[in-house]
């Protein structure tokens, strides 16, 4: 009974998780390159600017995650912002829902010129991130096709 348990219990472990990744060859030397034309986006951007301020609060944070998240004003985010290094989960999401936030107050597309201040506070059982964006909303009015110059 104990050996049927144990390569139970080691099929179950050996087949629980299984990533495959797939290279179809890209970057490969024998394909030719590719010229495509360029497509520039046009904005109106305002000369006033906007701002906005999330706050969020992770209980029980491990290392860049929380296992909770709570508070934020913000119905969905911007998601702008690419997790990177060791920033925590909590700035990460106060960073997207102030920037959604300041989107929504003036109905803009996108923000130019972002800047940024955070307040982070950690203890050992939460933590809690304040952020507070400004920018200058900006509003896609069109896009560009140029063609793409061949040497």
């Amino acid at each position: 009974m104990k050996k049927l348990l144990f390569v139970a219990s080691l099929a179950a472990i050996a087949t629980g998780c299984v990533t495959n990744y797939r290279n179809d060859g890209g970057d490969a030397d024998l394909k030719p390159e590719i010229m495509r034309d360029v497509a520039y986006e046009k904005y109106d951007i305002s000369e006033k600017t906007v701002s906005a301020t999330e706050q969020n609060i992770g209980l029980f944070p491990f290392g860049t995650w929380n296992a909770f998240n709570l508070g934020g004003m913000a119905k969905h985010y911007a998601d702008n912002v690419e997790k990177q290094g060791f920033a925590q989960e909590s700035i990460m999401r106060a960073k997207n829902g102030a920037y959604a936030l300041a989107c929504e107050k003036t109905g803009c597309d996108s923000l130019v010129g972002t800047r940024y201040d955070v307040v982070y506070k950690w203890y050992y059982l939460w933590n809690e991130a304040t952020v507070t964006v400004t920018g200058y909303p900006a509003k896609l009015t069109g896009v560009e096709f140029r063609k793409a110059k061949v040497d």
